[in-house]
Parts: C-alpha cells; structure tokens; sequence
C-alpha cells in the first residue's frame, strides 16, 4: 500500500485531523514533517492510504481543520506536492 502525507501546521490540528479521519473510517499514522515540506517551519503530517487521500481532504474541509500541503508519492517514491 502507498502513503501519501497530508501536512498540518501544528500538532494541534494534526490531532484533530487524525481523530477526525478515524471517526470517517480512515485510518492514519501522525508523523514530524520533514522541514521541506512544511514550508521550513515545525509541522506534522499524517500519512494515509494514497486511495484515500482525495477523501481525507474533503473531510478535514468539511470539519474546518486546516492542513497546508497535499503530498503522494512520484514514480521514484519521493513525495511531490498536489495541486
């Protein structure tokens, strides 16, 4: 299975994704961020199912938790951003 990672700007919200997510039948793992991809600053990510990414974005719109950057894996299994 291929993950891809959704970035969050503070353990808070990544918290708050991850429980979010669980509760939509998505299940999660809550990673440090490299600082590459949080933009240079302190960040988390969770990592998904590449399947479920699209549908793990649209749930944590719904329930307002934000997140910063969408990222799934190239051919080569480096992450490059979505969108």
């Amino acid at each position: 299975m291929t993950t891809s990672l959704i970035v969050f700007r503070s353990v808070t919200y990544a918290q708050r994704g991850s429980r979010v997510l669980a509760q939509n039948g998505i299940g999660s793992n809550m990673i440090r961020a490299q600082a590459v991809l949080g933009g240079g600053s302190c960040s988390y990510a969770l990592k998904v199912s590449t399947q479920s990414l699209q549908q793990a974005a649209a749930i944590l719109q719904r329930s307002k938790i934000p997140y910063t950057a969408l990222y799934a894996p190239d051919r080569f299994g480096h992450y490059t951003p979505i969108g």
